[in-house]
């Protein structure tokens, strides 16, 4: 992961204090084999091809880039990193027209949620319990200015 946007973020917020524990910490539960599926998950993070997608579309659904952006990667291959990181509780998901189909149908809920919580517009929001993220990418969608998943 790159955390290096976070950290300059709450540099230029004052929050430079913070800022060197969050990284601290960060970097030992990193370290840590606390999670079975760490080493797995970060050689697949690893190994997943630098694509860069035409389009991102956060607001009407979670979904970066079409297959025409892969320029010669092999889409069986991507497929097979993605498979990785099974299971994808919260989603759905759509990359480079691969759909991922998820556990929980977090669209469902964010669309009951949305009215409650609008607008998001220039709001910096801190998602407890984000899990994997699903709803921290609807936030940017609609507009907010940062948004923090920790789970």
């Amino acid at each position: 992961m790159i955390y290096q946007p976070l950290y300059e973020y709450l540099d230029a917020a004052g929050l430079q204090g913070w800022r060197q524990i969050l990284e601290q910490q960060i970097n030992q539960k990193l370290a840590e084999e606390t999670h079975g599926k760490m080493p797995l998950w970060q050689d697949a993070l690893a190994a997943l091809p630098v694509i860069t997608p035409s389009q991102v579309e956060l607001q009407s659904e979670v979904r970066i880039g079409q297959q025409k952006d892969l320029n010669g990667v092999d889409i069986d291959a991507l497929k097979t990193c993605l498979k990785a990181f099974h299971p994808w509780r919260k989603g759905p998901y759509r990359f480079f027209d691969i759909e991922i189909n998820t556990e929980w149908r977090s669209d469902w809920k964010w669309d009951r949620v949305l009215p409650h919580i609008s607008p998001l517009a220039g709001r910096r929001v801190l998602d407890v319990g984000g899990g994997n993220g699903y709803h921290g990418w609807r936030m940017l969608g609609e507009g907010a200015e940062f948004v923090m998943g920790i789970d």
